[in-house]
């Protein structure tokens, strides 16, 4: 989710309506000038989007759906045979797994729902407000995932090609497996304000799927979710890095320990 922190709320506002309608999360001016803001509820709910512009990100999101789809199944299928786990020596299977998976989450739970109701029928929102909330929740959550397992799966294939000997202690089955649902339950995490942020309203008699609290507040909402992932992204880094010195210096220690022992037997 783009905090367009250097586009401004006028332009972006344009083009994203150009595209999206009145009533995407950026079009119905979230991140317009404060006059549009103040007239939200006096807003007209027609929609300005020509059917070029809809038949042209109809094919994008096909082709997306349909590549996107048929690639993380044939992923999954793959790394979840027990052949192929057992033939495999590193823990990065378990990585590509679970990117697989937050891929596979976005593309059937949001590409659908983008395409029906915010580039065709901009409203009234049909789906009800539970589903509403859940798809932004559902949305930023796998958004979350896929960026940790992107900079997980980076860590693991730096350790494993350039410390290939501390790679196989510290990347072990279990702890790559703890690492990744830490890294699920902090997407989660990080995603939930949008369950308190957005909602079903009532427009001009009908009802659309939008922010229902100020523009501040929803801004501030966006950037503490990016500056709280950049963090979990430090975080990660250290602790593998601190893990990876303190596994080092055990082992120095014990081929310390294996070296004196060696030479007290020799005669």
């Amino acid at each position: 989710m783009d905090l367009n922190g250097t586009l401004s709320g006028r332009d972006f506002g344009a083009l994203e309506q150009r595209l999206f309608g009145n009533n995407s999360l950026f079009g119905n001016s979230t991140f317009g000038n404060s006059t549009a803001a103040s007239n939200t509820e006096d807003e007209d709910l027609e929609v300005n989007t020509d059917v070029y512009s809809r038949v042209i990100v109809t094919v994008i999101y096909a082709a997306l759906f349909a590549v996107g789809s048929l690639g993380n199944s044939i992923t999954l299928y793959t790394l979840l045979s027990r052949k192929t786990l057992q033939n495999l020596q590193s823990t990065v299977h378990y990585h590509l797994a679970s990117l697989a998976v937050s891929d596979l989450l976005i593309l059937v739970l949001s590409m659908p729902i983008e395409l029906y109701n915010f580039i065709w029928f901009h409203h009234p929102w049909v789906f009800g407000d539970a589903v509403c909330r859940g798809y932004y929740f559902l949305r930023d959550s796998c958004s979350y995932a896929t960026a940790l397992n992107i900079a997980s799966l980076s860590v693991e294939r730096y350790m494993a090609i350039c410390h290939p000997f501390k790679a196989k202690s510290i990347m072990s089955r279990s702890r790559t497996k703890k690492l990744i649902s830490a890294m699920w339950l902090a997407s989660f995490a990080l995603a939930t304000p949008m369950i308190f942020v957005m909602g079903q309203v009532m427009r001009k008699g009908e009802n659309i799927c939008t922010s229902i609290v100020s523009p501040v507040t929803i801004k501030t909402v966006l950037q503490v979710g990016v500056i709280s992932l950049r963090v979990c992204v430090l975080v990660l880094r250290a602790d593998l890095s601190t893990v990876a010195l303190t596994t080092s210096g055990l082992i120095q220690g014990e081929i310390m320990n294996m070296n004196l022992e060696f030479r007290a037997t020799r005669p």
